[in-house]
């Protein structure tokens, strides 16, 4: 019996250890991928490789790598390649992960605004819904006629493994300044 408890506890101390270097390696990208955007910022002849993901109502801010890959999800939200650029008329599609950086899109609420910066454009969004679906749903996932993001994250939140489902939040374009 005393075998078990302590194997048991030995389980649970490299399942903390594991989750906490995780969040830490994902803080850190966010870090590194800040630096990258505000250097290419100021970089007008190259082409944009980063979008900046706030949400003002909470205060928070991302930085959004292009390419939804393992690596720039494990380091932060990832805009989805064949989707569109934030502003363009079509589907921009950012995933990220529900136990790192997309953990705030169980604060969101209808009628709340997202803003998007990319090469020196800045875009406002208006969240109009919200739906949880089944990973084989790719209904959210279509090109569509006019601008609208959608953000798309694991679900439940608080699950623990290979989450069932997705969450999907979708805000359509305000007005941009580009």
């Amino acid at each position: 019996m005393r075998k078990i408890a302590l194997a048991m506890i030995a389980i649970g101390i490299a399942i903390a250890i594991a989750g906490g270097s995780l969040k830490v390696f994902a803080w850190k990208g966010q870090e590194d991928a800040l630096t990258r955007w505000q250097a290419e910022s100021h970089d007008a002849g190259k082409p944009a490789l980063f979008t900046r993901l706030s949400f003002p109502a909470q205060g928070q801010d991302f930085i959004v790598a292009d390419g939804a890959t393992e690596d720039n999800l494990l380091r932060g939200p990832a805009r989805v390649d064949w989707s569109v650029a934030p502003g363009q008329a079509g589907n921009c599609i950012i995933a990220a992960h529900r136990d790192t950086h997309f953990r705030i899109l169980r604060e969101l609420h209808k009628g709340e605004e997202i803003w998007l910066e990319r090469s020196g454009g800045s875009y406002r969004y208006r969240i109009v819904s919200f739906k949880v679906i089944h990973p084989d749903d790719t209904t959210y996932y279509q090109p569509t006629a006019g601008p609208v993001l959608t953000l798309v994250t694991c679900y439940p939140f608080w699950f623990f493994g290979k989450a069932p489902e997705r969450f999907i939040v979708r805000a359509e374009l305000l007005g941009s300044n580009s």
